[in-house]
């Protein structure tokens, strides 16, 4: 059963690459792309199925999620920098995904900026650290 999710994992990402370089891909989009595929994402890690075009979707939102810890955490660790969020052990797109859904829900004012930014803040709101 587990490779059966990571061979899904791998065929959605495949198909997020490829939208992915159709355009500047999701970081430097608005909330509102953001919101949209991560929603769809949402729906695929809850195993609800959607189209391939929806698929792909999904794809770009779990790739820019995951990217965006791995990448801040190499940070981290490769500068000796104390992290901005603070993720248990373990932590992950699925359980990243629905917290930028929620995070962009609660917050449609702050739509209008960068994916980048919005998913940082998510984060660092849910995930902060304490001393």
């Amino acid at each position: 059963m587990r490779l059966s999710r990571i061979l899904t994992v791998f065929l959605i990402c495949g198909l997020g690459a490829r939208v992915a370089l159709a355009d500047d891909g999701l970081a430097r989009d608005d909330g509102e792309r953001l919101l949209g595929t991560c929603r769809v994402a949402r729906d695929v890690i809850n195993g609800i199925e959607v189209d391939v075009q929806a698929r792909a979707d999904a794809a770009l939102c779990i790739g820019f999620v995951e990217g965006f810890l791995y990448g801040h955490g190499w940070k981290s660790w490769r500068t000796g920098e104390d992290m901005y969020f603070c993720p248990p052990d373990g932590f992950g797109y699925r359980q990243a995904v629905p917290i930028v859904v929620e995070y962009l829900e609660a917050h449609p004012e702050r739509r209008i900026q960068r994916a980048h930014l919005l998913l940082f803040s998510a984060l660092s709101s849910t995930l902060p650290c304490t001393p």
